[in-house]
């Protein structure tokens, strides 16, 4: 009889296998393993569940226990924002450009009014929360801190959107929102203990600076830029008033805000305005941009000048 060699394994072969290794009744184990084995294994994972979580749950306690929520476990220089707020701008035209550039297209500059719009919303609300703070703009005694001041939002003047929906874009005249950023706890310093005291204030706001307010003004980064920015008024005057600081996550508190309206920059001409917020406490680095936030804006209205050639 002639030898016919390996039985070579076909397809239900090794379906067999398989099925008889995921349940051999033979032997009477599934996957290998007999009863006494998949008990034993389930056993251990439960014991390892329950210790895991029993681990996870203690440390997630421990963590609740050390976290407040309603101030921050690290604060003033112990924070990653070193007590000095940050400014910062609207309308924001993108994550990828800092130029703000409109033409007599209402098309042109909607988005900004509808940014504009929509960050002011709180503030021509009821404001829940926050009280009334009648009087002059000097600092709350420590025991009112934890109500917040509303915020009036006719202190906007022509910038107000119930005054001018369009915040001056239709007429080449825009207003820029600048706040400072929250840092929780903190207070603005005068530059002087003494009212009226003229002599310890920076030149570049003299004319500027009103008692119990951080001063905001905005210009142009470069000597061209100065020329075509034009006049500028700030509203309300004189900056944001110490009354509402400081910020210590009050029920209702709004950042205070300054409109900063360009009533007459240069049309067709590239701006870059750079603008500041003053007080003692408050550090300025050019380089890093501190106490300070930079954009350019470019007032594309008019015709187009074309220079001639060849004349």
């Amino acid at each position: 009889m002639a030898d016919k060699g390996p039985h070579k394994e076909t397809i239900g072969d090794k379906a067999r296998a398989c099925g008889k290794f995921f349940c051999n009744t033979e032997d009477g184990t599934v996957m290998g393993r007999g009863a006494k084995s998949w008990a034993g294994i389930g056993f251990f994972y439960v014991i390892y569940y329950i210790c895991l979580s029993g681990f996870f749950a203690a440390a997630l306690a421990i963590f609740y226990q050390l976290v407040d929520d309603k101030e921050p476990r690290l604060m003033g220089a112990d924070s990653l924002l070193k007590a000095n707020p940050a400014l910062g701008y609207r309308p924001m035209p993108g994550l990828k450009t800092t130029l703000v550039r409109f033409t007599a297209d209402p098309k042109s500059y909607q988005t900004y009014i509808d940014h504009l719009d929509t960050f002011l919303k709180p503030y021509t609300g009821s404001q829940d929360g926050a009280i009334d703070c009648p009087g002059d703009n000097s600092p709350r005694h420590p025991n009112a801190h934890d109500k917040a001041c509303k915020f009036d939002i006719n202190d906007l003047g022509d910038c107000n959107p119930s005054a001018d929906p369009k915040y001056g874009y239709d007429q080449g005249k825009p207003c820029m929102l600048i706040k400072l950023n929250r840092v929780y706890g903190w207070q603005p310093e005068a530059y002087s203990d003494t009212l009226n005291d003229t002599a310890a204030l920076p030149a570049a706001i003299k004319g500027l600076y009103k008692d119990y307010m951080v001063t905001v003004k905005c210009s142009g980064q470069n000597p061209a830029d100065v020329d075509n920015l034009g006049d500028v008024m700030y509203l309300p005057s004189g900056g944001l008033a110490y009354k509402y600081f400081p910020y210590k996550n009050q029920e209702g508190y709004l950042s205070p805000i300054v409109m900063v309206k360009f009533k007459a920059p240069k049309v067709q001409t590239l701006l870059m305005i750079e603008c500041r917020a003053y007080a003692r406490n408050i550090k300025y680095d050019k380089l890093e941009l501190d106490g300070a936030v930079h954009f350019e804006m470019m007032v594309d209205i008019g015709p187009r000048n074309v220079s001639s050639v060849g004349k």
